[in-house]
């Protein structure tokens, strides 16, 4: 017994200093961020503060389309197994995400038929709300639908079969009975989401770095902002990093404590 311990003890060392690697440079922005180089102008400015006010509010939108959208999808996939449609959902994580910004592009060009048809009823996604929206849906979409998929795996059936058995179909099942019970894993795997959602930049940077009209006209999504400063100020951009760190990192707790505290009423 007590070389197991030993081995247990020892393994859950090496899990921990694996873990830690993969947040050692996250660590180091902190500490250098709000220690040595710290300038508060710099890490509660009004460019980075309303750049992080326009991500967070960009990401809730496409998150709360996400939820409407592929919610259906996620508890399809968990009780039909379908390849074809699983690849597809994989396909916006799979490819680099400028090939999302600049695909929405061409899409809203006058290049081809149907962004003749979009430009023509006033549908542009460049530099505006509806393009940077659309990316994050689009790149943010594939975390919420696994996420969702395997907590419907886990569901409990007994409802459902019930349902069915008196003549429910499928659909009806999904919003009567489904759905309702299904709060918890909307929330937690929509909190997930929208993580990855402020965190985006490859096609962000492509199709709507900055956002014309309405609030934040002219402002940058929080990730550009912090580019733009690299590109300028080195020792400013590690500043503003660790502020969108900061405010990243309690998103990201607050869905750890959320889950936490649900597995627990359930248990």
């Amino acid at each position: 017994m007590a070389g197991i311990s030993v081995q247990f003890n020892f393994f859950k060392a090496v899990a921990f200093f694996l873990a830690f690697l993969l947040i050692f440079p996250i660590l180091a922005i902190l500490y250098y961020g709000y220690g040595p180089y710290f300038v508060k102008s710099y890490a509660f400015g009004k460019n980075i503060i309303t750049s992080i006010e326009l991500t967070f509010f960009a990401s809730t939108i496409s998150i709360l389309v996400i939820i409407l959208l592929f919610t259906p999808l996620a508890y399809y996939l968990a009780r039909h197994k379908n390849p074809v449609i699983e690849a597809i959902v994989d396909i916006p994580a799979s490819v680099p995400h400028p090939v999302v910004g600049i695909a929405l592009l061409f899409i809203d060009s006058p290049l081809n038929p149907l962004g003749k048809f979009l430009l023509h009823h006033g549908i542009n996604f460049f530099y505006t709300y509806l393009g940077l929206i659309t990316a994050l849906i689009i790149v943010s979409s594939p975390i919420y639908i696994r996420a969702m998929q395997n907590f419907y795996e886990g569901f409990p059936r007994s409802h459902e079969y019930f349902a069915l058995s008196l003549g429910a179909s499928e659909l009806r099942t999904f919003f009567r009975i489904v759905l309702p019970s299904s709060i918890r894993g909307i929330i937690s795997a929509g909190l997930t989401s929208m993580a990855r959602a402020i965190s985006e930049f490859g096609s962000v940077v492509i199709v709507a770095p900055y956002v014309s009209g309405w609030i934040f006209n002219g402002d940058p999504v929080a990730s550009v902002c912090v580019y733009n400063t690299f590109l300028t100020y080195f020792n400013a951009s590690i500043v503003e990093a660790a502020t969108l760190i900061l405010f990243s990192l309690i998103l990201v707790v607050a869905t750890r404590i959320f889950v936490y505290f649900s597995f627990k009423r359930e248990t």
